[in-house]
């Protein structure tokens, strides 16, 4: 049974989001329409569908919900989200697999299907985030991975420049200029997790290079890249500088796992999805490899 305080918790959670966002999506809703001038073609009709249920499946559900009366018990509640997440998570993949066709095809991805993504990827983080608060410690999942905290760090990077950038009159915004910019900061994210982190840790030289990895977690035996992307910095150079570390940071350090944190503000990386895919997967002596690439 789900107490009343964690079903208050994360219903006050989730119907906060929801208010925070809410105005943004109904403008999305009539921005993304096709009628705004951004074609006829299948993705950005499935996007403007997928901006539509959104906004009104939130506004419906999820705006001023109250408990008992909208949902009866946490039990209830619980069974809410993730029926709407499964829902979310459906359109999401649509979403992907218009991105993808686009990238194939040699297109650029409509500013529609790129937009509606990144809302979905932010709006399954909160309905997660909500679940995670309803289910009781006891029946609760195993704590997450190593891998999967920074895999979350990364994802919600963006909305910290974000808040970062919104500072009161007379105090300097922290702008993301370079990729020190970013590993500034990501370091100060790893801290809410980590103890033992290490900047700049040397790694051994190979074929006469030598360099330091930007981040290193040495009792879990993890390495930290970070690149951000800037114009003319394409899908090839991010490949080429990942081989490059693969080959570097892969000498001397057996058995350990790499993460490759790309921060791309610009969007200059094409089918960042697919990039992920091809990127994340063991290099020898490295067991894991994870690069998640994330737009501004």
């Amino acid at each position: 049974m789900i107490s009343r305080k964690l079903t208050k918790r994360a219903a006050d959670y989730f119907r906060t989001f929801v208010r925070e966002n809410i105005a943004h999506w109904a403008e999305l809703m009539r921005e993304l329409s096709p009628k705004q001038g951004w074609g006829d073609g299948d993705d950005v009709s499935y996007a403007h569908d997928a901006a539509m249920f959104l906004y009104t499946a939130t506004d419906e559900q999820f705006l001023d919900f109250e408990m008992p009366k909208d949902f009866a018990s946490g039990a209830d509640l619980l069974k809410g989200l993730r029926l709407f997440r499964a829902q979310v998570d459906f359109y999401l993949k649509g979403v992907e697999e218009h991105m993808t066709q686009a990238s194939a095809a040699s297109q650029t991805i409509p500013f529609p299907v790129s937009t509606i993504y990144r809302e979905y990827e932010k709006c399954l983080a909160a309905v997660d985030e909500a679940i995670r608060l309803l289910v009781p410690p006891s029946s609760a999942s195993p704590p997450a991975s190593d891998m999967e905290i920074l895999k979350r760090i990364a994802r919600r990077f963006p909305d910290v420049v974000a808040q970062l950038a919104k500072r009161r009159s007379g105090k300097p915004a922290l702008d993301m200029t370079d990729e020190y910019d970013v590993q500034y900061l990501f370091l100060a994210l790893l801290r809410l997790e980590f103890d033992d982190i290490r900047p700049e840790d040397a790694v051994p030289s190979v074929a006469g290079g030598s360099g330091r990895v930007d981040c290193h977690l040495k009792d879990r035996k993890i390495l930290i890249e970070f690149k951000m992307t800037r114009p003319g910095y394409k899908a090839a150079n991010l490949r080429k500088e990942l081989a490059d570390d693969f080959v570097l940071y892969g000498q001397d350090h057996d058995g350990h796992r790499l993460f490759a944190f790309v921060y791309d503000p610009g969007r200059h990386i094409e089918n960042p999805r697919g990039i992920e895919r091809d990127l994340s997967c063991p290099r020898l002596p490295l067991v894991e490899v994870v690069t998640v690439i994330r737009e501004g």
